[in-house]
């Protein structure tokens, strides 16, 4: 489970010590209320369960009613939280702090109506509150992120490990993963009383060659203490690594001034088959957390969490870059990673996004995992993952391998904190391209359509169906160029992409306002272009025509076509024989330094042979010699 922020996310660990007037003070509910509240007080939440409940037995106090809801709540028992938060918030002494929890485990239970109705009660009272604006956002339309928008790019299954209750924070190391884990326990001593298990351990497992994972191995060496010790990261080498561990001397938690027990980062080294050296990172403190160190693939950054003075809400991310054999100071990443809320368990991708989980950020409940990538100085907006990698329940710690396609994330949506393994497939989008006819506009029915793959060349085809439509389905992350073609018909061109777009999605042309229009063709189709007396250079007015044209000839890569270019009746034969001949190449330059194969192109010069105005030359006047100085296009196969 990640580690919590402020006074309720963090573990301490008291020797309770009964006083023999209390012991004899009777067993009323307030008895129990107190001895609860002791429980609670030290974070020892599955102790403090017992106790409320005795003292609501006896009486249903509002106080025990409200610390066993977050008790529950803080250990992950949703179902119980939410039945006993129903009860504390029709209480006279209700807060609205009860409404915002209550609103969160409805969530996280994936009740969004009534999520939606909490949350807006506790607007009312706390109007100036940031995260419950997003929060019922999200309530209100849930499907944004629970849709299974991307089932088809990732699929999950669990990670089966034999011999822990819970497991979580994996970290790619030796072809395996380096996890945490609690199991359940019988000695009191060995009892974290917090979660009412064992304290975390670090283990390590791999794939055997079935594919099946081997019995988790307790690492050796130094970094597994009395308490707890989790979330590693390390480094390329596989030598240094980092890790969490609670704040602890001689065998002993060290509390704060305010009877606090903080978590701090520890670096060991590999040595001879063991872990060992373990130092304190520079930055640690008594006074706050840091947790969840993640070194950047390349090993100059250290990712963390940490909940210090001067951040932005309850735990923000910060990163340390590398000087020489020591770190830099440590520096926060900015509002647009932090929130108000819970930003926590960094990871570095090999792919230079940044991986974290948030419940400050909008999304289905509890923590989201959210991906962004450096811009500059800054970070762009996180986007959710939204599911199957995220769920209603708590979900963090992805990390994805050198290649995209196999990671790992944790999830508390069976209940308990578990690993899954992540596969990525390269996704597959659905498209719909609309043909009609040019004049007509009618449906083009039997027409064939083609869509080729920008970066790759690669070209698609099918045909349109009675409502002239054709369905692709189309690799992810390209930009395609899509036209038509039927017989002797010419086309425009559309272009589409696929890039960023979720699995689900369905390119759709028509509603897009990208329609094929297929133009019937029954001969020559000529478009004339124009000069100047006595030059063959393009003016801006032709190259516009030529510009349709040359994108005509993409349009329809089959197509092969003749240029015939015509002067006026001034000047002799020969002369002007040559002088068309220049312009007729002037046109087929214009093309084939536009990408236009020359093999497609031939040219013709007719000097002043064909003239479009029949006037005699001496009687011509200026806009009929315009008219036969031009160089006519066609068709011809």
């Amino acid at each position: 489970m990640p580690y919590q922020a402020n006074n309720t996310m963090k573990k301490t660990y008291p020797v309770l010590l009964l006083s023999l007037g209390l012991l004899f003070s009777g067993c009323g509910a307030k008895y129990f209320l107190n001895q609860g509240n002791k429980k609670y007080d030290s974070y020892a939440y599955s102790d403090a369960v017992t106790q409320y409940n005795k003292s609501i037995d006896k009486e249903p106090l509002y106080e025990a009613k409200s610390k066993l809801a977050n008790s529950y709540r803080l250990m992950n028992n949703l179902s119980a939280a939410e039945e006993v938060y129903k009860d504390v918030v029709a209480m006279d002494e209700s807060t609205p702090e009860d409404q915002f929890f209550y609103g969160k485990v409805l969530m996280q239970n994936q009740k969004y109506g009534e999520a939606k109705a909490a949350f807006s009660k506790y607007a009312a009272s706390v109007p100036d509150d940031k995260i419950v604006k997003g929060l019922i956002d999200a309530c209100e339309n849930p499907q944004k992120f629970d849709n299974q928008l991307d089932t088809c790019a990732y699929s999950i299954k669990p990670i089966e490990l034999s011999g822990t209750t819970t497991a979580f924070g994996a970290s790619p190391y030796n072809y395996g993963y380096v996890f945490t884990a609690q199991s359940i326990v019988e000695g009191k001593s060995e009892r974290d009383p917090y979660s009412g298990m064992s304290y975390m351990d670090l283990y390590y497992t791999k794939k055997d060659k079935a594919g099946a994972w081997l019995a988790p191995d307790y690492l050796k060496g130094g970094v597994n203490s009395e308490f707890h010790d989790a979330f590693a990261t390390f480094s390329a080498d596989g030598q240094t690594m980092y890790f969490t561990r609670t704040n602890q001397t001689k065998g002993k938690v060290k509390k704060n001034t305010s009877d606090v027990v903080n978590l701090k980062i520890y670096k060991a080294v590999f040595l001879e088959g063991e872990w060992t050296n373990i130092e304190e990172f520079p930055y640690n403190s008594d006074d706050y957390s840091n947790g969840h160190p993640a070194l950047s693939p390349d090993g100059k950054l250290l990712y963390f969490s940490s909940d210090r003075e001067g951040g932005y809400g309850q735990t923000d991310i910060y990163v340390c870059a590398a000087n020489g054999d020591s770190w830099g100071e440590p520096k926060n990443l900015g509002p647009m990673i932090n929130t108000a809320g819970r930003d926590m368990m960094p990871q570095m991708g090999f792919d230079e996004k940044l991986y974290f989980s948030s419940d400050g950020h909008a999304g289905m409940g509890g923590l989201d995992i959210f991906k962004s990538s450096k811009n500059g100085d800054s970070w762009t907006q996180p986007i959710n993952m939204k599911s199957p990698i995220n769920s209603s329940r708590d979900d963090f710690s992805f990390n994805i391998d050198s290649d995209g396609k196999i990671g790992n994330l944790t999830s508390s949506r069976s209940g308990v904190d578990k690993l899954y393994e992540v596969i990525y497939k390269d996704p597959v989008i659905s498209a719909e391209i609309c043909v009609q006819d040019k004049e007509t506009k009618e449906a083009f029915v039997g027409a064939m359509v083609y869509a080729q793959n920008n970066e790759t060349g690669a070209i698609d085809s099918t045909t349109t169906d009675a409502a002239g439509i054709a369905y692709f389905r189309l690799p992810g992350g390209h930009n395609f160029t899509v036209n038509a073609r039927f017989d002797q018909t010419l086309t425009n061109s559309i272009e589409i992409s696929t890039v960023d777009k979720p699995c689900s999605d369905v390119i759709k042309s028509c509603e897009a306002g990208k329609i094929i229009a297929l133009e019937r063709t029954t001969g020559p189709r000529v478009l004339d272009i124009y000069y100047d007396y006595n030059k063959w250079d393009i003016r801006p007015d032709a190259a516009l025509e030529l510009d349709k044209m040359v994108q005509m000839l993409i349009d329809n890569p089959n197509y092969k076509v003749e240029f015939g270019s015509h002067t006026d009746c001034r000047g002799d034969d020969a002369y002007n024989q040559k002088l068309s001949e220049n312009r007729a190449k002037s046109v087929v330059k214009y093309c084939t330094l536009r990408d236009i194969d020359a093999k497609r192109l031939t040219y013709k010069g007719y000097g002043e042979s064909q003239p479009k105005a029949a006037c005699a030359c001496e009687s011509c006047s200026e806009e009929e010699h315009q008219l036969n100085r031009r160089t006519e296009f066609k068709v011809i196969e």
